[in-house]
């Protein structure tokens, strides 16, 4: 009975060591795991960049343009040069944060405090699949080319830039950039996650 229970008592030290053994194995190595993957600020700055594609803040517009012009010489019209026209096209405007200006200031593993330097335009393109020009009003020596149509448009694109920011295009990209940054962090295992533009 005396050894018996002896056997029992083996058993179960066996049993507790084993499962000590386990238990530190398991939290050492989670430690460890933890600290190489969430306190390598690269690694963080690469899941970042993949995040930032999907957080740009894409600005779909329509917009109509009108053209008038006539030739002069010394400020003095030349007769029969006058031509105008219309153009309506659609643009996309595409805002966002570059890679390259984001800056991992501190990062303990549970905690990272990151700064973005600048929200941007990112890109600015036109569907040239549907510009319509109306209204086009020729005269015989000065005649409307297609390529002065496109210059118009160019011109336009850096006043709709203007126009959006004067909107609060750059405060939308700076929300959704945050939003994104955070819920993108935190899933990964960060308990808190800070975000300061400059």
């Amino acid at each position: 009975m005396l050894q018996k229970q002896k056997k029992i008592n083996k058993a179960l030290i066996l049993f507790l060591f084993l499962i000590l053994l386990i238990s530190g194995i398991y939290f050492i190595s989670n430690k460890y795991k933890k600290e190489s993957i969430y306190k390598d600020n690269i690694k963080v700055i690469n899941t970042l960049s993949q995040v930032l594609d999907i957080s740009t803040v894409k600005y779909n517009y329509s917009n109509i343009v009108e053209i008038k012009k006539d030739k002069s010489i010394s400020n003095i019209k030349i007769p029969f040069t006058e031509k105008s026209f219309i153009i309506k096209y659609n643009g996309i405007i595409n805002g966002g944060v570059k890679p390259e200006d984001i800056e991992v200031v501190s990062n303990t593993g549970d905690e990272i405090l990151i700064e973005i330097k600048k929200c941007q335009i990112l890109d600015h393109y036109i569907d040239d699949e549907n510009i319509y020009v109306y209204d086009i009003k020729n005269s015989i020596f000065n005649k409307l080319d297609i390529q002065e149509a496109l210059d118009e448009i160019s011109n336009c694109k850096k006043e709709y830039e203007e126009k959006i920011i004067s909107e609060g295009f750059m405060e939308e990209i700076q929300k959704n950039t945050k939003i994104s940054i955070e819920n993108i962090l935190k899933g990964i295992g960060y308990k808190e996650v800070v975000i300061n533009f400059k």
